[in-house]
């Protein structure tokens, strides 16, 4: 099995390779820096543009599975907004560009390397708050809307791809709340049984993947399995 990490200087990306390769698979990562300690793999740094994209393509095998973790929720210049009038351009510009933008530029310049006749699942970490439907506590203004947007570009895409790559699942996973630095901040009200690992949200969003055929393309996907509305 050939698996891609893309994101994999993370916490749960290095998790994600980990568990990959335990499994035996083939392990092809992408990470903005050199992450410590991880096992035998194939990395390649990049800073996801274009250019540097289309250097390494060439090098990259066809995988089976390709799993995104890019994400942003806050920075050492700002935090998730909880009112109205904390919402900022330059918040909103950088929030939306690295968790809606960038996932989606990156679809586009992959899919040279994705399967059109056999089984290949796409999947981007997503967010339970970026959920329309589901949100009944209001705040965090860039981080819920640009997981919202992730959601649709995702979906809009899965409509198109079903004509050309009919074996592809596009997904849109929702890990939990891992204890990485994304979630650091927020940790101290949090219940210890709803704090998980990053091997634990590894082994969660595998076994969905796992579960997934491409009449799921499209979906939007809790860490237990089960669907979350859009």
């Amino acid at each position: 099995m050939q698996v891609l990490i893309i994101g994999a200087g993370g916490g749960v990306g290095r998790a994600l390779v980990q568990y990959y390769h335990d499994q035996g698979a083939t392990v092809q990562a992408l990470s903005r820096q050199q992450p410590p300690q991880l096992p035998g793999h194939w990395l390649q740094v990049t800073d996801y543009t274009e250019t540097s994209l289309q250097r390494i393509l060439p090098q990259l095998k066809q995988p089976d599975i390709v799993i995104s973790t890019l994400g942003i929720l806050h920075t050492d210049d700002f935090m998730p907004e909880k009112r109205l009038a904390d919402v900022n351009w330059q918040q909103l510009q950088q929030t939306f560009y690295v968790n809606a933008a960038l996932p989606i530029l990156l679809l586009q310049q992959l899919l040279p390397i994705l399967p059109k006749k056999q089984a290949c699942v796409w999947a981007q970490l997503s967010a339970k708050v970026g959920s329309i439907t589901d949100n009944y506590l209001g705040g965090w203004y860039s981080y819920r809307s640009s997981k919202a947007a992730l959601n649709m570009l995702l979906k809009t895409a899965s409509v198109e791809l079903k004509r050309t790559h009919k074996q592809l699942c596009l997904a849109a996973i929702h890990p939990g709340t891992t204890d990485t630095a994304l979630s650091a901040p927020f940790q101290q009200r949090l219940p210890a049984d709803k704090l998980y690992t990053p091997a634990q949200s590894a082994e969660r969003i595998a076994a969905v993947i796992n579960q997934l055929t491409a009449e799921d393309s499209g979906g939007f996907w809790h860490w237990d399995g089960s669907p979350l509305p859009y």
